[in-house]
C-alpha cells in the first residue's frame, strides 16, 4: 500500500520513463512498434540537436581559423621587416633609452653653462636663469631633431623642410655669436676677479671663441642626434614587440582553435555512439517491460485503500498542525475534513487514472510459490478494517 503524500503536479509535465511506458503500452495493447518508433523519433531528434550544436561550434571555428590564416602572414612579414630593417633578429631597448637619458643630460649640462649668459636678456633671477637656459637648449635640439627628419622622412610637406632648415640654420649663427659672447663674458668676468684665466683669454681670443662656440653649438646637435637615434630605435622595438607579441598570439589561438576543432569532431562521434547505444539500450528495455506488461497487466488496489490513504493523510496533518490551531480557533475541526477531502480526491483519482509510473507499481507479480494466506490479502474489508467472515474461503 502506498502512503504518498499529494502533491500538485500536471499530469502533463510528470516524468517518463522507458521501462514505465513499455508496461504500460503493454498492459494496454498498445503495438509494440508504436513504441519503438517514438524511441526512434526522440533518439532521432538528440543527434540532430548534437550534430547542430557540433555544426554550429566547427564552423566558428574554421572561420576563426580562417580569418587567422588570413591575418597571421600578414603580421609575420611586419616582424621581419623591422627584423630587417634593424639588422637584427632580436631587438633591444636598453641602449636607446641610455642614449635618450644621455641626451637628456646634455641639454641639462647645456642650460646650466647658458644660465649666467641670461643677464644679457635682462634675466637676472637664478631660477629663472635656469628655466630659460633650459628652454633655449630645449628649442635648439628639437630644431636640430627636426632637421635630421626632414632628411630621412617623407611625411614633411616641402615647405616645412625649407622652413625647419633655415629656422636651424639661423638658430646655429646665434648659437655661434652666443658663444663667442660667452667668450668674452667669462673673459671680463675673470679680469674682474683678477683671475688669470681673464688674462689666457684675453690673449687667446679666437681659440677661446672656438672653444666656446664649440660647447654651445656642439651639445645641442649631439643632443639632437642622440634624441633621434633613440626615438627611432626605441619606436621600431616598439613595433617589433607589437607585431611579435601578436603573432605569437595569433598562432597560439590558431593552434588552439586547430585542436578544439578536431575535439568537437571527436566529441560529435563519441556523442552520436553514445546515442546509438543508449537507443539499444532503451528499445531492449521497453521491449522487455513491454512483453511484461502483456503477460502480467496491473491489478487496481481495493478501493478502501483509497479511504485509509486519506485517513491516514487527515491523521498525519491533525498531528502537524492540528493542535496549534486548536489554540488559536474553535473551527480546528474543519482542518482535518478539508485535510481528508483533498487527500481523498487526489488518492481517488490517482486510484482512477494512474499516471504511467504509478501504473508501473501496480504490476500483478507472479509469484512461482506464493504464500499460503496470499488470497486472504484480496478479502473485502468492512468497518474499522474487520475482515468479513466466510469460512469457506479461509485458509486451514
Amino acid at each position: 500500500m502506498k502512503l504518498a503524500i499529494p502533491t500538485l503536479m500536471s499530469r502533463l509535465n510528470e516524468e517518463r520513463r522507458v521501462e514505465c511506458d513499455g508496461f504500460y503500452d503493454g498492459a494496454h495493447g498498445s503495438p509494440i512498434e508504436r513504441g519503438i518508433e517514438e524511441i526512434e523519433g526522440k533518439f532521432e531528434e538528440k543527434k540532430a540537436n548534437l550534430q547542430r550544436d557540433a555544426v554550429t561550434n566547427q564552423k566558428r571555428l574554421e572561420a576563426e581559423i580562417k580569418h587567422l590564416d588570413e591575418v597571421g602572414p600578414a603580421v609575420e612579414r611586419k616582424v621581419q621587416a623591422v627584423e630587417e630593417k634593424n639588422g637584427e633578429q632580436q631587438l633591444s631597448i636598453v641602449l636607446p633609452v641610455v642614449v635618450v637619458i644621455l641626451a637628456l643630460f646634455a641639454i641639462i649640462s647645456e642650460a646650466l653653462l647658458l644660465a649666467p649668459a641670461m643677464d644679457i636678456l635682462n634675466v637676472t633671477n637664478e631660477i629663472a636663469q635656469l628655466f630659460t637656459a633650459f628652454g633655449l637648449a630645449a628649442v635648439a635640439g628639437l630644431t636640430f631633431h627636426f632637421v635630421w627628419e626632414s632628411f630621412i622622412s617623407e611625411a614633411f610637406p616641402n615647405i616645412w623642410k625649407v622652413t625647419i632648415r633655415v629656422v636651424a640654420a639661423m638658430l646655429a649663427f646665434g648659437l655661434v655669436v652666443w658663444g663667442i659672447l660667452r667668450g668674452f663674458q667669462v673673459a671680463f668676468a675673470a679680469s674682474l676677479n683678477q683671475n688669470p684665466l681673464g688674462d689666457f683669454l684675453s690673449g687667446h681670443p679666437i681659440l677661446s671663441s672656438i672653444f666656446f662656440v664649440f660647447i654651445t653649438l656642439a651639445t645641442p646637435v649631439i643632443a639632437a642626434t642622440a634624441t633621434h637615434y633613440g626615438a627611432h630605435r626605441m619606436q621600431g622595438w616598439w613595433e617589433w614587440k607589437t607585431a611579435k607579441r601578436k603573432f605569437e598570439a595569433l598562432s597560439k589561438r590558431r593552434a588552439q582553435a586547430v585542436k578544439e576543432l578536431e575535439a568537437q569532431e571527436k566529441a560529435l562521434q563519441l556523442g552520436l555512439k553514445a546515442l546509438d547505444e543508449e537507443r539499444k539500450q532503451w528499445k531492449s528495455v521497453y521491449s522487455l517491460h513491454h512483453d511484461r506488461g502483456t503477460k502480467h497487466g496491473a491489478k487496481q488496489e481495493p478501493y478502501w485503500i483509497v479511504i485509509a490513504k486519506a485517513t491516514f493523510a487527515a491523521l498525519f496533518a491533525l498531528l502537524a498542525a492540528g493542535w496549534f490551531i486548536f489554540f488559536i480557533s474553535p473551527f480546528f475541526v474543519l482542518f482535518p475534513v478539508v485535510a481528508w477531502w483533498a487527500a481523498f480526491l487526489y488518492y481517488r483519482r490517482q486510484w482512477r487514472t494512474p499516471s504511467r509510473i504509478e501504473f508501473f507499481d501496480l504490476e500483478h507479480v507472479q509469484f512461482v510459490i506464493p504464500a499460503k494466506d496470499a488470497h486472504a490479502a484480496d478479502r473485502p474489508v468492512g468497518a474499522f478494517g474487520r475482515v468479513r467472515n466466510n469460512k469457506e474461503e479461509l485458509p486451514e
